[in-house]
């Protein structure tokens, strides 16, 4: 709605713009038409009252004086011409029995007939050009006047639709602008809604879901080692193990909902990455890991950093398991004031659409898959205020970049 109104007071501005312009376009010229016809009637009234002799003795000195007559600002010069192309009369004298070439055709249009040529000075000027009668003889008479004093309304005109087409850029940038800016803070006021509905959801699964659940798994562990029968004991097996992917469920919305306060402390990044990565080294000797870190020194809370990078390993150790060669590669330096961390793996990839979605709360692929691994990721990253970048193609692995400001 917003940006149908945006657009329609921005095309009324752009119309009444252009509406100007032509208005002014059209009177400049009709102011031109005007005066070339007041100095036409003058001047023909003058040359109607003088004899052929008197008018070449006296005629150039009245167009001469026409000139310097503050009433006709603007002219360029004045003529008359006969049939033949030859200057009869001039403001300026000494042009005077020239010829000129195409007087011929102006006795076959239209009279006045008005129209602009280049000078040889190279200057525009606007010309009228009336069919006299002189003793019965006819003659063309030239009224040519400079455009720079007519087309000063012109030039306020463009300079005006400018400004209004400037107006009308900046009306719709910032309708587009507080419309993006209104949908991001919808966005954001989605976001923490769904934020709260989760802290609400967490404290409930903790409560009522946590506690039961820890003593369904405890009875099913005791009685899986009390009890000597096989077939029972598979049974008991599952019991354990879907107890403790729900116990993992609800200790994942518990961190995605409600992280902790940040605990700021000086640590070793490369201390940090190789306990990190230890566990999955003793858990899967099939998969290559290769760490090249420096001994970089910073600000950070252990805690969440040790879950941030120990996710996004627990994804590419899972996007492995289809994989032939199985490398996983781990690089941590400092560039350009930065500490940049990089997990690179070698596994099947995501395609676009599964990149989009990659950071949504609850969207997996695995059959198993909670959906809040990489959702943590980002949501710890924004609380220690790391740049989280994900490259991934179909086929050729994923990297997982994290930039921290020093």
């Amino acid at each position: 709605m917003i940006l149908i109104i945006v657009l329609l007071s921005s095309a009324s501005l752009i119309i009444s713009g252009y509406l100007l312009y032509k208005n002014a376009h059209k009177a400049t010229e009709e102011a031109l038409k005007m005066q070339a016809l007041g100095i036409t009637i003058t001047l023909n009234s003058l040359i109607q009252n003088l004899s052929m002799e008197k008018l070449q003795i006296e005629g150039s000195l009245i167009m001469s004086q026409i000139l310097l007559d503050e009433r006709w600002q603007g002219v360029a010069f004045l003529s008359l011409y006969d049939k033949k192309g030859k200057i009869v009369l001039h403001s300026n004298p000494n042009l005077i029995g020239s010829k000129i070439n195409g007087i011929e055709d102006l006795f076959n249009k239209e009279s006045p007939y008005y129209h602009k040529v280049i000078l040889g000075t190279g200057e525009e000027v606007f010309l009228s050009d009336t069919k006299i009668n002189i003793n019965k003889n006819q003659y063309i008479l030239r009224v040519a006047l400079h455009l720079y004093p007519a087309e000063t309304l012109l030039r306020a005109s463009k300079i005006h639709l400018i400004f209004i087409f400037l107006s009308a850029f900046i009306v719709i940038f910032a309708g587009i602008t507080t419309i993006f800016i209104f949908k991001k803070i919808e966005k954001m006021q989605i976001k923490m809604r769904e934020l709260e509905n989760l802290s609400l959801l967490s404290k409930v699964l903790a409560h009522e879901i946590r506690n039961p659940l820890g003593s369904i798994k405890g009875f099913a562990q005791y009685l899986f080692k009390k009890i000597p029968d096989i077939s029972l004991k598979e049974y008991l097996d599952i019991i354990i193990k879907e107890s403790m992917r729900l116990e993992r469920l609800t200790n994942e919305l518990s961190i995605y909902a409600n992280p902790e306060n940040v605990n700021l402390k000086e640590v070793n990044l490369k201390e940090i990455i190789h306990e990190v990565i230890l566990p999955f080294i003793n858990q899967h000797e099939e998969i290559k890991f290769i760490q090249q870190t420096d001994n970089i020194y910073f600000k950070t809370d252990i805690d969440k950093m040790k879950q941030i990078l120990s996710n996004i390993i627990q994804n590419s150790v899972d996007a492995l398991t289809d994989t032939k060669d199985k490398i996983i590669t781990i690089r941590a330096y400092k560039t350009n004031g930065k500490i940049k961390i990089e997990i690179e793996d070698s596994g099947i990839g995501m395609d676009e659409q599964t990149l989009k979605r990659a950071l949504e709360p609850f969207f997996t692929t695995k059959p198993k898959g909670t959906g809040l691994g990489l959702a943590i990721v980002e949501r710890l990253c924004e609380v220690l205020k790391i740049d989280l970048q994900i490259k991934s193609k179909k086929g050729q692995g994923t990297k997982t970049c994290l930039i921290i400001s020093e």
